[in-house]
């Protein structure tokens, strides 16, 4: 480390204090390298994130304590903060302070229909649910124009919090017409069960082809209370009909992802054309 004097060191006075002891003593900012002081805090921040210092859901200190500490303006501090949470380090709580983000990413390639279960164990990941809702209910017009049904026709519904290793990753809900999958909400257990695996092999559906629309958005009031999250906290929205063999849809799905927990990726492929050649300068 370095031993310059002109180093700024955590303000050792009040290391006993129970304020203090959230930054370690060792800790320093340097006023004369060309690094930034505010990158200089964020890479400090970063350290005890990925070091355990600062477990997941954990709180960091406040601005105001790590611009005594370091002896900075709190607006540098500030800007250290945001760059993390820019970076999915840590999320802001109003009121409440800057806490460690999990650090769970999903890659998710958009070529084949799969479930959430089957998309995370791809990815070795362990994959649980948290069931909210299920039942039978009737179907609203927007809903039963998704699934080309009559308004009022029975639907099962199924919302569920999915969950990878153990950290929350999104918000679905689900709609089938009940009359394709009858006492499927008595005889199976999502919060463990592939709502897929059941539906393929125990309701012989043949799940064809996807419609799917992804929309990067702010979450809504309800989303926001269900999720635990901030006004601020960009969301991936997605809405799917499922097809069958005959094209008619069999399923409709709403899911709300969690920004900094999904990342896709899609396979872009040339046209035939311009593959062999035809059609270029």
């Amino acid at each position: 480390m370095n031993t310059n004097s002109n180093i700024f060191r955590a303000n050792s006075s009040k290391q006993n204090s129970p304020e203090a002891a959230f930054v370690p003593a060792e800790v320093v900012v340097n006023p004369n390298v060309a690094t930034p002081l505010y990158q200089q805090i964020k890479d400090h921040c970063q350290h005890c994130i990925q070091s355990g210092i600062y477990p997941v859901d954990s709180r960091l200190p406040s601005e105001r304590q790590l611009a005594e500490k370091f002896m900075v303006s709190r607006m540098t501090v500030t800007k250290a903060f945001k760059e993390l949470e820019r970076e999915g380090w840590v999320y802001a709580r109003s009121g409440k302070g800057t806490f460690v983000a999990p650090r769970t990413i999903i890659d998710q390639t958009l070529e084949t229909l799969t479930s959430f279960t089957e998309d995370m164990a791809a990815q070795n990941l362990k994959v649980t649910s948290k069931i909210l809702e299920i039942g039978v209910e009737k179907v609203d017009d927007s809903i039963a124009k998704k699934l080309r049904i009559s308004p009022g026709t029975l639907i099962f519904i199924l919302e569920r919090f999915r969950m990878a290793d153990e950290e929350l990753i999104s918000l679905e809900r689900t709609h089938i017409p009940y009359a394709l999958c009858p006492e499927i909400e008595k005889n199976f257990d999502f919060s463990q069960e592939s709502l897929y695996k059941v539906l393929r092999e125990q309701y012989s559906f043949q799940l064809v082809v996807a419609q799917q629309t992804v929309e990067a958005r702010l979450p809504t009031e309800a989303e926001m209370k269900k999720l635990g999250i901030e006004k601020s906290k960009p969301v991936l929205s997605f809405e799917r009909s499922t097809l069958n063999e005959n094209s008619h849809p069999v399923e409709f799905v709403k899911s709300v992802y969690l920004g900094d927990r999904y990342k896709l990726k899609i396979m872009l492929k040339p046209f035939a054309s311009i593959v062999k050649g035809e059609g270029q300068n």
